[in-house]
């Protein structure tokens, strides 16, 4: 009978409306959680009966599937650096023990207690190996912070770069007995020995002759471990030829003593003025004898003490640094970021993160900001994307709808009812 199939049809339509409910309800419950992705009811009709006339009559609504809305949520700042985000296409990549290899859009990781980045339920953020010279290997595994000291290293060049005031008159030799009195110029610089003790040096500067001056890099006789404490000793001495034009011409240097106390003896420490014309340079780039004021305008030394770990950066490309007590920055990882072809399809596992499923497709793992995959940022993370105002909507109108099937179930009773007094009629 057509009005008993009827309230099986309403029945589907209360079911169908129910279950929309409980999508919409999930939606609204995470509009706060981090990295959540809102999710759509897909219904589809049913065709149960058709007549021997040709006549099809439906058979009620029911749920066919819940899409993943993957749209980016919008994106806000904190004061965390291990608070992260992508902007564009793409997931974080977990592993843990209970779930395996999983994927997330929350972005809220740190550091535990023995040095690994992991989200708030400890499963391990996946990055690409560096190695130790800093090179970012091909290897997708757990990152994990050294909490170590990075080794010292000597210096082996210092790049100076001097105006040497030409208008200078030509003075006598300097007398390293006495090099602040005699010398025309001297600026104050510092170098590492083998066991990273910084080794104040300083520079004196003497025209000796048109065009030419004579240099000196002298330390305290008891940072030398044949000197004498107290006296100036001479490191390194040499001279600087410039030509008419004010140009460094050449550069001729003598080690004369770098054999620092409790350190590698005969220290290989070079000066670097600049790019002179006899090493087919411009002389112009670097130490210079122009008509002004003497003034050391570049110092750069390529040594360093040891360091230990005291602070993290993540650049928009995942690059992971180490940044160090001795100013040195360390490469230690890339995260990883996976897209797929069907992210739609993904399954959502709970805890803001989802499994590949056979409709997503393999995941296709790479770097941040490379083909197709969004870029990372530092101190931000990015929130739902359910949009409140379309959830009520939607809700009044599956409410509407669970209402008027409701009303569909009551109207065939009261249909079945007359049929039943019929009899006593």
């Amino acid at each position: 009978m057509g009005v008993v199939s009827s309230m099986s049809t309403a029945i589907s339509g209360l079911e169908a409306n129910g279950q929309a409910l409980g999508v919409i309800t999930d939606n609204i419950v995470n509009a706060n959680t981090t990295g959540f992705k809102a999710s759509r009811s897909e219904f589809q009709n049913i065709l149960a009966e058709t007549s021997g006339s040709g006549i099809q009559i439906g058979r009620g609504a029911g749920l066919a599937g819940v899409t993943n809305i993957l749209s980016q949520g919008s994106v806000t700042h904190t004061d965390r650096p291990t608070d992260l985000a992508i902007s564009g296409n793409g997931m974080f990549i977990l592993k843990g023990d209970a779930l395996g290899q999983t994927y997330t859009r929350d972005g809220s990781f740190r550091f535990d207690k023995d040095g690994w980045l992991v989200n708030l339920n400890g499963y391990r953020v996946q990055a690409y190996e560096a190695t130790p010279t800093g090179a970012i290997s091909g290897k997708l595994t757990d990152i994990r912070i050294p909490y170590n000291t990075i080794a010292a290293k000597q210096t082996e060049s210092v790049q100076l770069h001097v105006n040497l005031d030409a208008r200078a008159p030509i003075g006598g030799p300097i007398d390293l007995t006495k090099p602040e009195e005699t010398s025309q110029f001297n600026t104050g610089i510092q170098v590492f020995d083998s066991v990273g003790n910084a080794r104040p040096l300083t520079m004196y500067y003497n025209k000796t002759a048109e065009n030419t001056w004579e240099f000196y890099a002298m330390t305290d006789g008891g940072n030398l471990s044949d000197g004498v404490p107290g006296e100036q000793s001479v490191v390194v001495q040499g001279t600087l030829s410039f030509d008419q034009n004010g140009r460094l011409e050449n550069v001729s240097q003598n080690i004369v003593n770098t054999n620092f106390v409790g350190a590698v003896a005969d220290q290989n420490l070079q000066f670097n003025f600049g790019d002179p014309l006899d090493q087919l340079g411009s002389g112009e780039k670097g130490t210079t004898q122009y008509g002004s004021k003497s003034a050391m305008f570049r110092n750069v030394q390529d040594g360093w003490a040891a360091g230990v770990l005291t602070d993290t950066s993540i650049d928009a490309d995942g690059i992971v640094q180490g940044v160090y007590t001795n100013g040195q920055n360390r490469t230690l990882g890339q995260l990883g970021v996976a897209r797929f072809e069907a992210t739609e399809r993904l399954s959502k596992m709970g805890d803001n993160q989802f499994r590949e499923s056979v409709l997503s497709g393999q995941p296709l793992i790479g770097k941040p900001n490379t083909n197709g995959r969004g870029i990372v940022m530092t101190k931000s993370l990015e929130q739902s994307n359910v949009d409140l105002a379309h959830e009520f909507v939607q809700m009044i109108k599956a409410q509407r709808g669970f209402q008027a099937s409701a009303k569909g179930v009551t109207t065939a009773n009261e249909m079945l009812d007359e049929v039943v007094n019929l009899k006593s009629r």
